[in-house]
């Protein structure tokens, strides 16, 4: 009677997760569909169609690009000059991270320039890389990288440096190799700010990408959105602000499985970004 009892709580709690699940999701959906209806209210009563277009005119052309082979070749180029700027960015954010957070003298020499970089708004330097680099993929790429690589290299920095320095000294005293050191000791300790430095800057890699388009591009979500807007198409530009949400909201559900990767860690403070 009493071994039944773990089962039952068990399959209780399960059943509790699930009401959850359903009830965040519905509340979700309902919350859409008030927004809908009270954008559907308000347009051409309170507010202009102009200004705030209609949901029937949204819906018909996001429906008009999904069946475009011309949409899926932008959205296929924001796509690629975001995931490549971020694996840009986040490789020389763990690869500069490593031998200076190693070199204490040398971060203390170099820490000042960087946070002087780190300073300069990406939005500045939009212009500065399509004068270098033209209005193709390259200087979205390097963009995104902006965007991405200052928040993995400080928290890759933040999370060397946490490790204790007595056990450095008791790996080194015991005969550990550098790199053995590195592997077994500063990599799990520098792991979750590292992760979670990813889990921060994959959508942002995202902004950084589509700031190109939006400066000068002929390709991608966001010229698209820059040309609805010359054309005064709201429909269009309210579109595809909707799908870069879409697709930033895609990004994030995609990274869950490092959210859970990092549940056996205490809560890490992102240094240039939020909490995890």
């Amino acid at each position: 009677m009493d071994g039944g009892l773990p089962e039952r709580e068990r399959r209780r709690v399960v059943r509790a997760r699930r009401v959850r699940r359903v009830t965040v999701l519905l509340s979700r959906i309902g919350l859409v569909a008030v927004i809908l209806v009270c954008w559907h209210a308000a347009s051409g009563t309170l507010v202009r169609p102009f200004f705030i277009s209609t949901p029937r005119a949204v819906g018909e052309q996001l429906a008009e690009w999904f069946g475009s082979s011309d949409f899926w070749f932008h959205a296929r180029f924001t796509m690629t000059s975001a995931g490549l700027g971020f694996l840009l960015g986040a490789a020389l954010g763990v690869a500069l991270a490593w031998p200076l957070a190693l070199r204490r003298a040398a971060y203390r020499i170099a820490e000042p320039y960087f946070l002087v970089a780190y300073s300069i708004p990406a939005v500045a330097l939009g212009p500065v890389f399509i004068l270098w680099f033209g209005i193709g993929l390259l200087p979205k790429v390097l963009l995104a990288a902006y965007f991405v690589f200052f928040v993995v290299f400080i928290n890759a920095v933040e999370g060397i440096r946490q490790v204790p320095q007595g056990l450095l000294d008791v790996t080194r005293v015991m005969g550990a190799s550098t790199w053995r050191t590195m592997r077994q000791v500063m990599l799990p300790s520098a792991l979750p700010y590292i992760l979670a430095a990813f889990r921060a800057t994959l959508p942002a890699s995202m902004i950084g990408a589509v700031v190109g388009e939006f400066i000068a591009s002929n390709r991608g979500i966001g010229y698209l959105t820059r040309a609805a807007a010359g054309r005064y198409q709201t429909a269009g530009v309210i579109a595809g602000t909707i799908v870069l949400a879409a697709i930033v909201l895609l990004l994030s559900v995609t990274l869950r499985p490092l959210s859970r990767a990092l549940r056996w860690q205490p809560d890490v403070r992102i240094r240039g970004g939020g909490t995890s």
